[in-house]
């Protein structure tokens, strides 16, 4: 599920750091690796089933396992940062916020495979919000991320900035708070799927549903600006970004068929001319 918002991820940062993917070829194997090797780690939901001790072990190894190749993504994607030409544009503060939840959501992860632990915080609050950090603040923020990209080429028309960094706040904290809180919440034990709690748990479920409102807050704000700016938004320019990908030499929004001619491709997608004196 998370494969495609990885991919967006991989598009936008080459545009705003100015400067060709850090380890493209190692980037494109792990997205396989993660899908093959995401495909045999499906038993670590029932290391409490009864499942034999040799099964356990197996499928918490591979559970630790398929954390490399995302852990590999990672790690090139901050090295794309480093001595770029950083453009802090929406788009990139969201890709940004990805890779920050994301790592919170992968280790949290890798905790579910050590088969000691599985043990007391499966099936509670925990495992709830380790899955929104992955789901939400992984695959989620990064939609956001290429929605923000990709939007004055859909739409032809600018949102406001000052608005969608306005949304970041709310956004960002409501979602720690109602997600952070869950999983502080698992870990003592409040069991999930539950309508009710005993006492112990009541502030830090007060804490993460105060969160909860925050983050529909920053949702709405966030939606509300894009919505208003399909419709009265500045006309934008056909590529605002200065990306370098074919879909930036047309015109936005696209016309009927994209391009008039055959595009003639002379370099590579993440080519970026080297200023002058560098």
């Amino acid at each position: 599920m998370i494969l495609p918002a990885m991919g967006a991820i991989s598009e936008i940062l080459p545009t705003f750091t100015k400067r060709p993917i850090f380890g493209y070829k190692a980037i494109a194997f792990s997205s396989m690796s993660i899908a093959g090797v995401g495909s045999l780690v499906w038993a670590h939901h029932m290391f409490t089933s009864g499942m034999s001790s040799t099964a356990n072990m197996i499928f918490s190894l591979l559970t630790m396992i398929v954390a490399v190749p995302s852990a590999i993504k990672v790690f090139n994607w901050v090295s794309t940062l480093y001595k770029g030409s950083i453009d802090f544009q929406p788009p990139l503060l969201f890709a940004l916020t990805f890779i920050f939840l994301f790592c919170i959501g992968g280790l949290t992860g890798v905790m579910q495979g050590a088969l000691a632990l599985n043990v007391h915080i499966h099936d509670t609050y925990f495992i709830v919000g380790h899955f929104h950090y992955v789901m939400f603040g992984g695959t989620g923020m990064a939609l956001f991320a290429a929605l923000l990209y990709w939007f004055p080429k859909m739409w032809g028309k600018m949102y406001s900035k000052k608005a969608i960094y306005a949304s970041w706040y709310p956004m960002f904290i409501g979602f720690n708070m109602l997600y952070f809180g869950m999983m502080i919440l698992g870990m003592m034990g409040m069991p999930r799927r539950y309508y009710v709690h005993l006492p112990q748990y009541h502030t830090m479920h007060v804490v993460a549903t105060v969160g909860s409102w925050l983050l529909v807050l920053g949702l709405l704000m966030f939606f509300g600006a894009l919505l208003y700016a399909i419709f009265k938004g500045e006309k934008a320019e056909d590529n605002p970004w200065g990306g370098v990908t074919l879909e930036w030499t047309v015109p936005s929004p696209p016309p009927l068929e994209n391009f008039e001619t055959i595009p003639t491709i002379t370099h590579g997608p993440y080519h970026f001319e080297p200023k002058e004196g560098k």
